[in-house]
């Protein structure tokens, strides 16, 4: 089975779970309370519509032409393969650690710049706006989104 196919084959297969637990689960298991902004319905079913399109987008990919045909036989991992997603699980542990103690602001933007040096991203605009962006923005989601208190 070449790799375009099995690529098909998972698009499929998550756009049913992903359906399949939209429609059948959450309604059932995810207690909808009005009184809040946001639904607590409002993740499962954010989660369950990311599988969806990211399934779509590897469908639609499958069909793309400039990948050859020919399947290409995967590298030897070496000991550098590990060390990238080792430094991502440390920061995330680093993090864990020290959010109570610094708090939301400042650990999720030391967590984000953190994670974009290790997957190489260098440019100094994106290492200090998108961190302050994404995080002003989780903050907002919770705060004025949710109801939560600071």
């Amino acid at each position: 089975m070449n790799q375009k196919l099995k690529d098909r084959l998972s698009a499929v297969v998550l756009v049913i779970i992903a359906v399949g637990i939209g429609v059948t689960l959450i309604p059932e298991q995810v207690e909808d309370t009005p009184s809040i902004a946001l639904s607590p319905r409002f993740f499962p079913y954010f989660g369950c519509a990311l599988v969806g399109i990211g399934a779509v987008f590897l469908f639609v990919s499958s069909f793309d032409k400039t990948s050859g045909e020919q399947e290409t036989i995967a590298p030897k991992q070496s000991v550098g393969t590990w060390f990238r997603p080792l430094l991502t699980v440390l920061v995330i542990v680093l993090f864990i650690s020290v959010f109570e103690t610094y708090g939301f602001i400042l650990s999720v933007s030391a967590m984000m710049f953190l994670l974009f040096l290790i997957n190489g991203v260098r440019r100094p605009a994106t290492l200090i706006i998108i961190p302050a962006l994404v995080t002003l923005a989780l903050y907002a989601l919770f705060v004025i989104g949710l109801g939560m208190s600071v």
